[in-house]
């Protein structure tokens, strides 16, 4: 799957773009001491590691997208973000997302973040000791869960992003919500989700197409519904480090041969990318179950990033669950 860092940015988020500020020492110290209300508490990052932090962050820097939605939907502002993509964004907030200065591509712009005087940095657990260390003499550095044993666990990602912000409340709250808005629809569509077996499919290269077990991201969103999830994608992916895999196309129907209800991988538009539409060119796509039955639908993003990309998909769902329901 594709790794490029991206980002998503509220409309109503203010974007604090001046680069005036404190910035912080490698102890993630805040201010310069002339603010005695700049002060500083101790973390654990996702890595186990003591991080000082200031009590309330105003200049925060996120190098990937993974981070920046969390932060986002937690209501603080950003000074700097990693590259974003077209489509990840919804339209009426790319404008605002466009103001916020781009320090991240595959790795970080060390002399432009440390322009933007921050006091925080996100950082993904993908960087090498050395690059970690270099970010650590700009701004105190809070390593987040990209990638591992752990990645599936979004809530867990803006969990840790929320403790380093100083809300753990706010993270609840989001979560509490979610989980409220998941009953609803599993009381309100019960009679349809019943007895569905859905799968989750997208794809990032030529001929082959990415499959996701029931204990990634989308499990966590589509089994509290309900549905029953593809024991033939979850065995596909069993041995992964990660449940998720990418496959020949040939084993298509061996992965969601047994799914009567297909979710692909899309932007946040509900469009899927050149590689997905390649897949869906194939006979072997056009023989699976799902799609014979006309029970596709685009899903949303399978990188599940924070709430906001989960509800997305949850808006999905809901479209076709409306559609299954009116068959």
């Amino acid at each position: 799957m594709k790794s490029t860092p991206v980002t998503l940015v509220t409309g109503a988020a203010v974007l604090a773009l001046a680069l005036t500020g404190c910035s912080s020492d490698d102890e993630g110290a805040s201010g310069d001491g002339k603010d005695a209300k700049a002060t500083t508490r101790t973390v654990t990052d996702a890595t186990g590691a003591k991080v000082k932090v200031p009590d309330t962050p105003k200049r925060v820097v996120t190098l990937h997208y993974a981070a920046t939605q969390p932060v986002i939907d937690l209501g603080f502002d950003l000074v700097g973000q990693g590259a974003f993509e077209e489509g990840i964004i919804p339209e009426d907030q790319v404008a605002a997302a466009e103001k916020v200065p781009v320090v991240a591509q595959q790795e970080p712009k060390l002399e432009d973040i440390a322009a933007l005087e921050p006091d925080l940095i996100f950082a993904p657990n993908v960087y090498d000791e050395e690059t970690t260390a270099a970010l650590k003499d700009i701004a105190p550095v809070y390593t987040f869960t990209l990638r591992g044993g752990d990645r599936a666990k979004w809530t867990q990602r803006t969990e840790e992003v929320a403790d380093a912000l100083g809300v753990p409340e706010k993270a609840d709250e989001l979560q509490t919500a979610f989980a409220e808005r998941q009953k609803g629809i599993a009381e309100k569509y019960a009679d349809v989700i019943k007895g569905r077996t859905v799968g989750v499919v997208g794809s990032y290269e030529e001929n082959n197409f990415y499959a996701w077990g029931e204990k990634n991201m989308q499990g966590s969103l589509l089994v509290p519904l309900g549905f029953t999830y593809s024991k033939q994608e979850s065995d596909i992916v069993k041995d992964q480090k990660e449940p998720e895999a990418t496959l020949s196309n040939e084993k298509l129907e061996s992965a969601v041969g047994d799914a009567d209800v297909l979710f692909l991988d899309s932007n946040l538009r509900g469009e899927v990318n050149a590689f997905m539409k390649n897949v869906q060119a194939t006979s072997l796509y056009k023989q699976l179950p799902a799609v014979k039955a006309g029970h596709v639908y685009v899903g949303g993003k399978n990188t599940v990033a924070g709430y906001t990309d989960a509800n997305y998909t949850l808006d999905r769902v809901e479209d076709a669950l409306k559609n299954l329901q009116a068959k």
